[in-house]
């Protein structure tokens, strides 16, 4: 799954929905994997609500090597400036 997330463009956002779907495994499945790749450090999820219209947003980070709390502060820190702008 890792490796799918990692061939799309920077800019696409990661949705399980859309990863179960260019799998044969299902939503649940694909939950547990981002679970999975989350716990072990290969991807970070920043939670926030930009609009009230839109809910919670998740923001998913991946790499294929862990990424540090530093790294992850950073990768937030810019998509706050984009969200901003």
């Amino acid at each position: 799954m890792l490796l799918t997330i990692l061939r799309n463009k920077d800019e696409w956002r990661v949705y399980p929905e859309e990863l179960a779907r260019r799998h044969s495994d299902g939503l649940a499945s694909v939950r547990a994997g981002l679970r999975e790749l989350e716990k072990a450090g290969y991807v970070r999820t920043y939670k926030k609500i930009t609009r009230r219209s839109e809910g919670l947003q998740h923001y998913r980070f991946c790499s294929d090597c862990k990424i540090s709390d530093e790294v992850f502060q950073r990768l937030v820190e810019q998509l706050e400036n984009e969200l901003s702008d």
